[in-house]
């Protein structure tokens, strides 16, 4: 039998909250104190009229873009200047930047180099042995923070110049080139001027003052190459929302519905032990029951209010938070270590059932901090019609936006607060028993098998270093327990505590430092899209590895053989647009569609109806995607 806790409950929270709190610190450092950096390396060909291209290729960490060199509403452009052997600088070659909101001022359009991208410079045939100097000036910018980056380069260009077709930047250069002009340096461009109020703007050198183009508070202007407009056909309009009365409806029934997904499943079990202590009938069981049930369901409201605040004035979409690695390895963690100590490895008292039969545990702040982390497992979930209720509701206004969330946050309280007015429902359920021990053993499995859906998110490449990273925690949990006793002196539990949050954010931070995988499918990009579009039958499906019903799809509708069939059949292309870290361009595709969920699918079909893309929402089945496909491309 476990030991009885006797503690207060500041102390009883104080060990699991502390160590939580501190490793999102360490995960999420403050500004400042994180120096992040653009690894730049040169590489060189000979054109075919003899002049030599330097590619300086710009490897931008991951979580930050680069204001592009024209950076447009806001931010410092990047700046490349290169002097070959003090002859002055050469001209440069800027590639185009992806369009999205600025993160510090959402009505800013801005345009942003992310991932990998290339600056080039021409240089004379003779360039061949001379040394070089470059000045590279950019701003990288986070969610959190900005740092200014510039970066003295120098080096010596090779004798031996390899020719253009050697270098895998070849196609790039080319499409580059031919539809660029290059800027010379010096020519004015854009700085920073501030006012008298101490207001900061972006005006070119000369001193007039930009106008910020119209439409900034509505979608994103189409990045280069959307020159088209789309008018999607839905497979079942049905489900398609158009106004308020009927969102708000399919939100409750949305909502109602997320209760069984695979994705809150294990979480929500703990509300069967909630239901086990109306065992009796007297007037106590009742007034608790009630209580449990109401802050399970407060707890549900509260985060999906502070959802829709978040992500409407973030302009961020549904499930987006598990764009962030960090905040998977978080959640992950928890998951984990919950799980081992529903299964008596250890004993955590923020989730502790044994805790709620007895006087000195909280079962009311634990029902409240339930209901906020099953609506934090239920995030990666549309579910059956929450699709089409969120792909309007982020086409409206804030307040509309709110209170759309708030029907979906009533539909999955509604068993509860049903419950709670009726609490003698939950008399059907056995009475408490030794089968508890048993049953909270079983959620411990589950909770494991949530876990192991999380680590599946991951990419491949980062299985091993999660794995180890939950080894090293589940072994400092467990000397934790037994170091921290209530009998240990306060300097003891101080120094075990530091180390156990050491050690957490030491193998956590080791866990995601590694390389992403690459989709199987074609990767989505707006010049290949844009020349498939109308001259071939596309099928692009968006996808994120954060979510499960896009997962579910892919297992059971788009196999290989399935794949192969139709492509034969149809001579289709199959392009995939991955969400799961930030796309601009996708997102811009994904809304043109009318939606800001996923999954969904749309299929293109060749001719004049190619602008006319079917659209099939959230999960649908292998019968539903062939009879689509098949009236689709004949039209």
């Amino acid at each position: 039998m476990a030991r009885k806790l006797t503690a207060s409950l500041p102390f009883r929270f104080l060990p699991v909250l502390l160590p939580v709190l501190l490793l999102v610190l360490a995960l999420f450092p403050a500004p400042g104190l994180a120096a992040p950096d653009v690894d730049a390396r040169m590489s060189y060909a000979r054109a075919e009229d003899g002049s030599v291209v330097a590619g300086l290729t710009l490897s931008i960490p991951r979580g930050y873009h680069a204001y592009s060199h024209d950076p447009g509403d806001a931010g410092r452009p990047c700046e490349l200047f290169f002097d070959l052997d003090g002859a002055g600088p050469s001209a440069v070659y800027y590639p185009e930047g992806s369009l999205q909101r600025d993160y510090y001022d959402r009505e800013a359009q801005v345009s942003v180099y992310e991932g990998t991208r290339l600056i080039y410079t021409v240089l004379p045939e003779d360039a061949a042995g001379k040394p070089w100097k470059a000045t590279l000036s950019l701003l990288l910018c986070s969610e959190l923070n900005c740092t200014p980056v510039d970066r003295k380069l120098s080096g010596t260009v090779p004798r031996n110049v390899p020719g253009l077709d050697a270098a895998e930047w070849k196609d790039d250069w080319l499409a580059l080139s031919t539809g660029t002009q290059p800027v010379t340096p010096g020519v004015p461009g854009m700085v920073f001027s501030m006012d008298a109020g101490g207001a900061t703007a972006m005006v070119p050198a000369g001193g007039m003052t930009l106008s910020p183009p119209d439409g900034n508070d509505g979608p994103l202007p189409a990045p280069a190459g959307f020159d088209f407009e789309l008018t999607p056909v839905y497979a079942d309009n049905s489900v398609e929302i158009y106004g308020l009365g009927k969102a708000l409806l399919f939100g409750i029934l949305a909502g109602l519905l997320l209760n069984v997904m695979p994705c809150v499943l294990p979480v929500l079990s703990f509300k069967m032990v909630g239901f086990l202590m109306m065992h009796g009938q007297t007037p106590e069981s009742l007034r608790t029951f009630r209580q449990h049930n109401l802050y399970f369901s407060a707890g549900i409201i509260t985060l999906f209010t502070i959802l829709a605040f978040v992500l409407g004035l973030m302009d961020m979409m549904w499930g987006q938070l598990y764009q962030s690695q960090e905040f998977l390895l978080i959640l992950l963690m928890m998951i984990f270590l919950m799980g081992l100590s529903m299964m008596g490895v250890f004993t955590l008292p923020m989730i502790d059932l044994r805790a709620l039969s007895r006087e000195s545990g909280s079962p009311r702040l634990q029902a409240y901090l339930t209901g906020l982390l099953s609506t934090f497992l239920a995030t990666p979930c549309s579910g059956p019609l929450l699709g089409g209720v969120l792909g309007w509701a982020f086409t409206q206004p804030l307040p509309i936006l709110v209170v759309v969330f708030w029907s979906v946050g009533l539909g999955m309280t509604l068993p509860y607060i049903v419950l709670s007015i009726w609490p003698r429902l939950a008399l059907a359920l056995p009475r408490p028993g030794p089968w508890m021990q048993i049953f909270e053993h079983i959620l411990g499995f589950l909770l494991l098998g949530t876990a192991l859906y999380l680590l599946s998110i991951l990419p491949e490449a980062k299985y091993i270093p999660v794995l180890s990273a939950l080894l090293v925690a589940a072994l400092s949990a467990f000397l934790w327990e037994h170091v921290c006793s209530l009998e240990a002196s306060k300097a003891r539990r101080l120094v075990a505590s530091v180390l156990f949050v050491g050690i957490l954010a030491g193998s956590a931070f080791f866990a995601l430092h590694m390389e992403r995988t690459e989709a199987r499918w074609t990767p989505f990009t707006v010049e290949r899209f844009s020349a498939q579009l109308g001259e071939r039958p596309m099928i692009v499906e968006f996808t994120a590895d954060w979510c499960p019903n896009c997962k579910f799809v892919e297992a059971t509708v788009f196999n290989e053989r399935r794949l192969q069939q139709t492509g034969e059949r149809y001579d289709a292309e199959f392009m995939r647009v991955d969400l799961t870290d930030p796309n601009a361009a996708g997102s811009k595709l994904l809304e043109m569609l009318g939606s800001r969920s996923i999954p969904l699918t749309a299929i293109f079909p060749a001719g004049d109806n190619a602008t006319s893309p079917t659209v099939l929402r959230d999960v649908f089945s292998a019968q539903t995607f062939d009879n689509t496909v098949r009236a689709a491309f004949a039209r």
